[in-house]
């Protein structure tokens, strides 16, 4: 039992040497793993993510089995498993760890975790506080096995985390499903799959990217780790003082930080002195317990810290035309410093540039050409090279002079009513910025828009478009570094988009005009001043088919309009659109006008032809109106009155009369009768003379 706990104290100083460690954080409840395949045989490795997976794999153990799914480069379709396991691998039992315990240590670490005394199981309604040390403690239990299993092949096998498969072949890739004996109740443990291959060796890669910072009697350590995190479990960091003989920096290994944002993972040591240069290197530990190849080497020696800084004491402004400064060195600070080197900026913040470089005995320095704002700081080089500084002290001018009054001032306004502004950049050096004015109009107080002083000659802002107002009005200021305002700029005025739709036309009439054969619309037109077309649309309600009627623009006081362009039966509507200057429309729409006036346009081109051969008068016609359903056909001899004399099917646009005689006089006249009994006007008479 000594030993151990030992062993624990031992891997308690490992944790130590890094912050990367991720056992255990992880609250997704799954198996991890990894394969390597070598030497005719296929290597297994696996870890529970988390503490409840970890217990029920304690208790129960894991089943792996194995799917061949190519050979020769086929796929092999619906491949079986093999179980490898045919009892689910647990971990040894407590007597034969402690039997083991006395030639490995990390084994005995193994049997202290898993079957030592663990923490009390404590529910959150017995106290956060404790709930949280006792998952704590759990998690750290975990990590601290899985970590001894990643370190030592034997103690993952001891920890029933580990097995070797020796019937593979090669030119066959494999999937390994990892998974525990049995699920929880009520939980999910998700399957680990794991690929591998006798031809896809696993090649290990060094470390890259390597650097070095060094501090006061430290190095920081740098490598890229995001690459190859899944390829090592840990770290062997190796110093050396000659640049040859390297020597590890801690017996154990290390656990670097987690990579950053940029995929790098750290590591720091404490340097023996400042006053040597050391030289070091790294390599991976992968879960199997092999180590991987050296990284570059990188070197760095130690910076002595400097504690004090340049305190300035005085600053005098002569004549507002020159700044005198006084300073003074405490502590070992005169001794620690090579040269001063005094800088200058136009606010806190920089950049700072040098104005002259002085002994490290110098007390005081004369700016014989300041600025109206300045603010300066004493950059102190020590001997070993290392920069200092004081912190900046402001000297001002009295400055009462405005700026220019800003030129160049344009603008545009997008659709969505975004306003872009430019003017042209002031050339004072003492300039601060600009302030934006806005109004509806130029008879109102302009009000700033700007929340702070604008840097650059430019500004963006935001306006509604939803308004009367056709217009938006801006104007600029320049202000100094004093807060000197200068007079305002001569006003933009810039037009807004258009969005709104302009007021739509009434249809006051709307009906149908037998004695015109039309259908006749009167409207009262839109009242909105910038309107600048209109468009007149029939729409027939048979089969919805649209047509432009008429369109105008505002030239043409137009309101009214007759459509003579229509077809008998048919029920049509009205669309009458406004448009103004800027595309935006309104529409009024009619109702419904049904075009029926009972009566259809006369047959047209009646011709009769006498046919002497035949003893016969030959009739034809022309007509053109739709469902026609018979021709009725009146006929009239010499002074005799007209009578109904034949009826012709409506197809047929001709006729025969056989029954003439000679030295007569026929008169024929005839009408069409539509679907629904709706008749034709008589056409004009004919004479013929037989």
């Amino acid at each position: 039992m000594r030993r151990i706990l030992l062993t624990l104290l031992t891997s308690v100083t490992l944790l130590c040497c890094g912050t990367g460690i991720s056992y255990g954080q992880d609250n997704e409840h799954k198996i991890v793993g990894v394969a390597d395949p070598k030497n005719g045989k296929v290597r297994l490795r696996w870890s529970p993510a988390s503490y409840i997976a970890w217990e029920i794999g304690n208790k129960y153990g894991y089943t792996v089995e194995r799917f061949t799914v190519s050979a020769n480069g086929v796929l092999i379709n619906q491949p079986k498993p093999v179980m490898l396991t045919p009892q689910p691998l647990k971990p040894y039992t407590l007597q034969r760890m402690e039997a083991l315990a006395e030639k490995d240590d990390r084994i005995a670490m193994i049997a202290e975790l898993i079957y030592g005394e663990g923490a009390k199981k404590v529910t959150p309604e017995q106290g956060i506080g404790a709930y949280m040390e006792s998952q704590n403690t759990n998690n750290w239990r975990m990590g601290m096995a899985l970590l001894n299993c990643d370190l030592s092949i034997a103690a993952a096998q001891s920890a029933g985390l580990y097995m070797e498969d020796g019937d593979v072949k090669k030119g066959e890739r494999y999937v390994y499903r990892i998974a525990p004996a049995q699920q929880p109740q009520n939980l999910v443990i998700d399957t680990a799959y794991v690929v591998a291959s006798l031809d896809e060796p696993v090649v290990l890669a060094k470390p890259l990217e390597m650097a070095i910072v060094c501090a006061d009697s430290t190095a920081t350590l740098g490598w890229l780790a995001k690459f190859n995190r899944s390829m090592y479990s840990a770290y062997m960091v190796e110093r050396a003082a000659d640049g040859k003989n390297f020597k590890p920096v801690s017996e154990l290994p290390i656990l670097p930080t987690s990579p950053d944002k940029n995929g790098f993972s750290y590591y720091q040591d404490s340097l023996p002195d400042n006053d040597n240069k050391y030289t070091y290197r790294v390599r991976g530990i992968t879960p199997f317990g092999e180590y991987g190849p050296y990284s570059t080497t990188v070197e760095g020696i130690g910076v002595p810290s400097v504690s004090d800084r340049p305190i300035m004491d005085t600053m005098i402004v002569v004549d507002n035309k020159k700044v005198t400064l006084q300073w003074s060195l405490p502590g070992k600070l005169s001794r620690q410093l090579d040269k001063l080197i005094i800088t200058r900026a136009e606010n806190s913040k920089g950049p700072f540039l040098p104005l002259a470089t002085l002994k490290a005995s110098a007390a005081t320095f004369t700016d014989e050409k300041p600025l109206v704002s300045n603010y300066y700081r004493i950059k102190g080089i020590t001997k070993s090279g290392k920069a200092i500084y004081s912190f900046p002290y402001l000297a001002l001018l009295i400055d009462s002079m405005p700026p220019a009054v800003p030129v160049g001032l344009a603008g545009k306004v997008d659709s969505l009513g975004i306003v872009t502004l430019t003017w042209t950049n002031n050339t004072e050096k003492d300039l601060q910025g600009y302030r934006v004015f806005r109004a509806n109009s130029t008879k109102e107080e302009f009000v700033e828009v700007t929340r702070e002083i604008l840097k650059r000659p430019g500004f963006t802002d935001t306006i509604t478009l939803h308004t009367l107002t056709s217009h938006v009005f801006y104007k600029v200021i320049a202000v100094d570094k004093n807060f000197n305002p200068s007079e305002y700029s001569p006003y933009v005025m810039l037009r807004r988009p258009d969005t709104i739709a302009p007021s739509r036309p009434l249809i006051t009439k709307a009906y149908r005009s037998d004695s015109l054969r039309a259908i006749v619309l009167e409207w009262v037109n839109s009242s909105s001043h910038d309107v600048v077309k209109y468009a007149l649309y029939g729409i027939n309600t048979k089969d919805s088919s649209r047509r432009q009627v008429a369109a105008w623009d505002t030239t043409s006081r137009r309101e009214s309009y007759t459509d003579t362009a229509l077809v008998m039966g048919n029920t049509y509507y009205y669309e009458l659109v406004v448009y103004d200057d800027a595309g935006n429309h309104a529409k009024e729409i009619s109702g419904d006008i049904w075009f029926e006036t009972g009566k259809r346009p006369a047959v047209k081109g009646l011709k009769g032809l006498v046919n002497t051969e035949k003893k016969q008068i030959e009739l034809s016609w022309q007509y053109n109106q739709p469902e026609v359903k018979q021709f009725r056909i009146y006929r009239a001899k010499n002074d005799n009155p007209f009578i109904l004399y034949s009826t012709v099917d409506g197809g047929k646009p001709q006729w025969v009369d056989n029954e003439v005689f000679l030295g007569n006089i026929y008169k024929y006249k005839i009408t069409a009768v539509m679907k629904g009994d709706v008749k034709a006007e008589m056409s004009k008479v004919v004479e013929v003379k037989f």
